[in-house]
């Protein structure tokens, strides 16, 4: 993402997100056909890499297209598209399970044909649709020393070392070579990024010094590593529990956890209607995360008969407080990271942030996967399950206390993008 971020800012980020998302969806129709796992790691992996592109790039072409007082709708309408992701995709996956061939026509096979169909004519929909931004700097050369493969390299070892960590830790103890060795070296790696970058000139840096000046951003980044794991280490014991432990079809899994999505879905309708609720986003994280930590406590009060009245009094609910706080949190973030960032960095400052959402979901997954193995019976336990959401609650509260010490709030908010308009601002400071 950090790579694709700093090309999108430097080349034109129109080619970066039609053939990235083109190839996404031929890779996914290639996928669905192959006939050895091996073949299927590997180019799942480079479909992964084509997927990486299209958040920095998506990000930076929103800055390039909107005006400047439209960027806080259009970064709350972007936060939109997960929301509807986990709305269709846990429902769609739950129909495909219904499929009942094997071999070519197995079921997991559809949903990478399901995916190709619905992106590929989109991809190409984009070649002719979107409106080619021009890069910051003009000479081929020149960008091409502004890359910094080097910091780009560095960081992306390092997280990827850390989540091999935390994932051979949770799976073959803490105390191994298998979790030392990499969870160690990263952060090595991550020393050396930063040291890099302060070196280097910084026209030539990833991140450089002035990012961090930026107000508010450290912050900001610091507590996204919250949002995406929250969502993740309750949608997959959920599911599990379902499932396995109540033997239950994956479709009435995914319509149990439906009000999750639908609550995020409407939560970002009414930020888009009224964005005057995004100006001020020190309330609407603090309000947010508190919902979510609400959910949560909810949970962990699921205890007993776990289909009757407990589900719709407990997970029901919880599901749609906490979901609905999350999603707020998440679109106050994006908004206010997005529309203070120079317009030049938006690539590299959403990649950032999206590193910082992914990494945090990583983690959060991994310390879970540990958790569940406290006492006996892995997710058939509730004890473990509830030890893996006391943990999330614990993560959650930290950064909220951190957030209310370091954020320093505007002294003159424009109270919504409308607002920003009439008065002609330059563009939307939020969070400035």
């Amino acid at each position: 993402m950090l790579f694709w971020g700093r090309v999108s800012d430097l080349f034109s980020a129109k080619p970066v997100f039609a053939f990235s998302f083109l190839a996404l969806g031929i890779l996914d129709v290639i996928i669905s056909f192959l006939p050895d796992k091996y073949s299927f790691f590997v180019l799942r992996a480079i479909s992964g890499i084509a997927g990486a592109a299209l958040i920095p790039a998506a990000y930076r072409l929103i800055s390039a297209v909107f005006e400047p007082h439209e960027l806080g709708k259009a970064f709350t309408l972007f936060g939109m598209s997960g929301a509807l992701a986990n709305v269709t995709g846990i429902i769609i996956a739950g129909f495909v399970e219904y499929i009942p061939t094997h071999g070519q026509g197995a079921p997991w096979r559809w949903f990478f044909r399901i995916l190709g169909i619905m992106i590929i004519p989109v991809a190409i929909g984009s070649l002719f649709w979107i409106p080619k931004p021009k890069g910051a700097i003009a000479d081929v050369d020149g960008k091409l020393k502004r890359l910094d493969l080097v910091g780009s390299l560095s960081m992306l070892a390092g997280i990827v070392l850390l989540i091999l960590g935390l994932t051979l830790g949770a799976s073959i103890g803490w105390k191994t070579a298998g979790f030392l060795a990499p969870f160690l070296l990263s952060w090595f790696l991550f020393v050396f990024f930063f040291v890099w970058e302060a070196k280097i000139p910084q026209e030539y840096a990833l991140l450089p010094a002035k990012t961090w000046k930026i107000p508010n951003f450290a912050i900001l980044l610091v507590l996204s590593l919250y949002t995406y794991g929250w969502w993740a280490t309750n949608f997959l014991p959920f599911v599990e529990i379902f499932v396995k432990v109540h033997e239950e079809k994956p479709i009435i899994a995914a319509v149990r956890l439906l009000p999750q999505g639908i609550a995020a879905g409407f939560i970002t309708i009414f930020l888009t209607v009224y964005p005057r609720f995004l100006a001020r986003p020190q309330w609407a994280i603090i309000v947010g995360t508190i919902a979510s930590q609400v959910g949560l406590v909810m949970f962990t009060q699921w205890t007993g008969n776990q289909l009757g009245a407990k589900y719709w009094s407990l997970v029901f609910l919880g599901g749609i407080i906490g979901s609905a706080g999350m999603m707020t949190v998440f679109n106050a973030i994006n908004v206010a990271v997005m529309t203070t960032v120079p317009p030049e960095m938006s690539g590299v400052a959403g990649a950032v942030l999206q590193v910082a959402f992914q990494v945090g979901s990583a983690v959060a997954l991994s310390i879970q996967a540990g958790l569940l193995t406290i006492n006996e019976g892995w997710i058939y336990n509730f004890k473990n399950v509830q030890a893996s959401w006391y943990f999330q609650l614990g993560w959650g509260l930290l950064w909220l206390i951190a957030f209310v010490v370091f954020y320093r709030p505007s002294k003159n908010p424009v109270s919504s993008s409308e607002d920003g308009a009439e008065q002609g601002e330059a563009r939307v400071i939020i969070g400035h």
